[in-house]
């Protein structure tokens, strides 16, 4: 591979200096490192501690051509792009918190909305689906007291208290919406007497 030179970066079809790069180079008295082509006219350059587009028309640089002050550049550009990169990373983070918190708020506003009577549920529905946000889940809890009695034959009490004990509980299966495993109960046997 040729080194490369400010000659070659400006005749070189663009297609051909993404083989070149990444290029250290000397810029005055430092060295640094063309980075990536931006687009035909534009570069990438980390020179200095920074990492700036240039225009290839107004950039002058000599090849470096020694081995070890080569690879003191590359390695210097790639500290900086790996600072870089995780700036952008912690960046990104935080925008994207800040914007699932945005459309928390929203989703809340239009529950609140609805709630105060302002938006009917199908509209909610309607609303919610469009923008891919959770379902409007409303849960309400039933707390229920039922008595009864039933009567026995062929068994003690003993046996048929602890046979209530295991297997007397109510039967929710022709109510609707009944979330999965929200149902608890607790049978108590207030008399047991043979008759």
């Amino acid at each position: 591979m040729s080194e490369l030179t400010t000659e070659i970066l400006r005749e070189i079809a663009p297609q051909g200096v993404a083989g070149l790069l990444p290029a250290a180079v000397q810029i005055g008295d430092r060295a640094g490192v063309i980075l990536r082509e931006v687009d035909a006219d534009l570069v990438e350059l980390y020179h200095a501690g920074q990492i700036t587009p240039v225009v290839l028309q107004e950039l002058e640089f000599e090849p470096v051509t020694d081995p070890a002050a080569r690879a003191e550049a590359l390695h210097e550009a790639v500290e900086a792009l790996a600072i870089c990169r995780r700036v952008a990373l912690e960046k990104h983070a935080e925008q994207h918190q800040a914007h699932q918190g945005q459309l928390g708020a929203i989703r809340q506003y239009a529950v609140n909305r609805h709630e105060d009577g302002d938006i009917c549920r199908e509209g909610l529905e309607d609303f919610l689906a469009a923008f891919d946000f959770e379902p409007y889940i409303t849960r309400v809890r039933v707390d229920y007291t039922i008595s009864g009695s039933y009567e026995v034959e062929g068994h003690d009490a003993a046996f048929v208290e602890e046979d209530a004990q295991g297997y007397v509980q109510p039967n929710l299966s022709s109510l609707d919406d009944v979330v999965d495993e929200s149902s608890t109960f607790e049978v108590t046997c207030v008399d047991v007497t043979e008759l």
